[in-house]
């Protein structure tokens, strides 16, 4: 008999018997390189993982010209869609980010992290100066209850325009980096308490050789397509819905699937594309 032993739902944190809410994680719908340093590829890469990734071929430390350079430009994400009511208060921020670097060599790390409004970086720089991993690795930066050193309101989460930046530094040799998925969560109380976390809009467990998705959303109501991927990218299944409904109940046959971590992925028609990672276990 298969068992969930673990289901990461990014919008539930614990404190004691109580949740605070949140909405996410989205991804981005909005992106765009700037300023000095070696160009992004693809950057709509990271709403899924599917081995299409965004990218930047970094050249070897110190080395930077006008053709190559050891350090990214600064790609910028917005358009996350959030709606967070007008009362709430927002305790804390977190972001997915999926990494790799091509070769087992490294060198590849964080150079600027930040949250942004209108491109512009606020609060804290949470860059890790960890190492990549030349195989996918989903790191996790700011949770529930960490803003990032900034005051946010719900007016400014959810601007279209707020986001985030973000700069990679090679050390090494030539090498390219990719991200193949990002997304952020916003956790918040509602203005009167940390309340119960009663509504699940996402539902996602293994149970007895199967796979049960339940998903409720108004941005489905146009058509959507729901994939299942292993963390290296590999699809378990696909498959396209179309418009008139917006709730979403599917079992998928998982009798043969190798214990591991999954991604599901649903992605609407308008481009709003948010994942989920459930393990499975034997």
């Amino acid at each position: 008999m298969k068992l969930a032993l673990g289901l990461f739902l990014a919008f539930f944190t614990a404190f004691g018997a109580v949740f605070a809410q949140s909405q996410g994680p989205f991804s981005p719908t909005a992106f765009n390189g700037n300023g000095a340093g070696a160009p992004w590829t693809n950057l709509g890469g990271v709403h899924t993982v599917d081995n299409n990734p965004a990218y930047v071929d970094l050249a070897q430390y110190p080395t930077c010209n006008s053709g190559m350079c050891y350090y990214s430009n600064e790609a910028s994400f917005s358009g996350f869609a959030f709606s967070v009511p007008s009362t709430a208060i927002i305790t804390g921020i977190k972001l997915d980010v999926m990494q790799r670097v091509s070769s087992p060599g490294g060198g590849i790390r964080d150079s600027i992290l930040m949250l942004a409004m209108n491109g512009a970086g606020v609060g804290s720089d949470y860059a890790n100066p960890a190492y990549w991993t030349d195989t996918p690795t989903l790191n996790s930066y700011g949770d529930s209850l960490d803003t990032w050193s900034y005051t946010w309101y719900p007016s400014s989460v959810n601007d279209a325009n707020f986001g985030l930046i973000y700069r990679l530094t090679n050390d090494s040799y030539d090498q390219p980096a990719s991200v193949d998925y990002l997304s952020m969560t916003v956790f918040y109380q509602n203005g009167t308490g940390i309340s119960s976390q009663t509504s699940k809009p996402w539902e996602i467990v293994f149970s007895a050789g199967s796979l049960s998705i339940s998903v409720e959303a108004s941005v489905l109501s146009n058509g959507y397509l729901v994939e299942v991927r292993d963390v290296q990218g590999r699809l378990f299944f696909s498959d396209q819905y179309g418009q008139g409904q917006s709730k979403l109940d599917l079992s998928i046959d998982a009798s043969l699937w190798s214990n591991g971590v999954y991604v599901v992925s649903v992605l609407s028609s308008e481009g709003y594309a948010t994942q989920r990672k459930v393990i499975l276990s034997n």
